[in-house]
């Protein structure tokens, strides 16, 4: 019996250790290798229900684990060391005049390149980096700057 607990416990200390160790899967592998042996020698040695028994113990434990790791680990303090939140860029990690940009907003303009996304219009008398809101925009089209989109300026075609 000792080794059967031995055997679901290395598989599961494996399953934890691959949180904190980036094995591309090589722990996860092993682990299942451990969990299935433990569940053939429980067959083997303790019988038909018991054996029944740790599978459906593995079937709710695993997908748990694996629940708790994705949902919780990233906001544990361990986890933001390992993982930090992306950054909130600034108007000097991007170095877009984000200020100008935000005053183009409601200004009507004209799209100089076919937006499929993102293109370039001519707002104010200025060449913008832009994103089509909607779909795709083509060139010559009059474009109307709805917002701030990052480092772009999001536009809407205006319908004539």
């Amino acid at each position: 019996m000792g080794i059967i607990v031995i055997l679901f416990a290395v598989g599961i200390l494996m399953l934890v250790a691959e949180i904190f160790i980036p094995s591309h899967g090589v722990l996860s592998v092993a682990a299942t290798g451990f969990l299935v042996a433990g569940i053939v020698q429980t067959f083997r040695y303790a019988g038909r229900d018991a054996g029944i028994a740790s599978v459906f113990a593995c079937l709710v434990i695993v997908p748990s684990l694996a629940y708790v790791a994705i949902k919780y680990w990233p906001k544990s303090p361990i986890g933001r060391r390992i993982a930090p939140p992306n950054p909130t860029l600034t108007e000097h990690d991007t170095s877009v005049p984000v200020a100008e940009l935000a005053r183009l907003v409601g200004h009507a303009g004209t799209s100089t390149t076919t937006l499929r996304p993102v293109g370039v219009c001519m707002i104010d008398g200025r060449r913008v980096n832009c994103i089509a809101e909607y779909g795709m925009i083509d060139a010559g089209k009059k474009v109307r700057a709805m917002r701030v989109a990052g480092a772009n300026l999001a536009v809407e075609e205006v319908q004539s």
